[in-house]
């Protein structure tokens, strides 16, 4: 029994959204990406074509998740570069 796919709110911050293959990307409102249940964060971030993740922050509902989180139904994934300043 094949299961209906999730949809689940993507927000790519620092300049993340040139690094990957979403033309349609809008950069106030984020995307919506319709996966698997079960979908962790790093499968989402490699179906977009990331390839440093590491050493990027991932936020779900304004807590810290990892890479291998996984991902639940209308969650919002916000995706940071490291950055600094002063």
């Amino acid at each position: 029994m094949k299961s209906d796919p999730i949809k689940i709110h993507l927000k790519l911050f620092s300049g993340l959204h040139k690094e990957v293959n979403l033309p349609e990307y809008d950069t106030h409102k984020g995307i919506i990406l319709p996966v698997k249940k079960g979908t962790r964060v790093r499968t989402l971030l490699k179906s977009i074509g990331m390839k440093r993740m590491s050493s990027n922050a991932y936020f779900r509902k304004g807590e810290r998740i990892g890479l291998w989180s996984k991902l639940y139904d209308g969650d919002e994934v916000q995706c940071f570069k490291p950055s600094g300043g002063g």
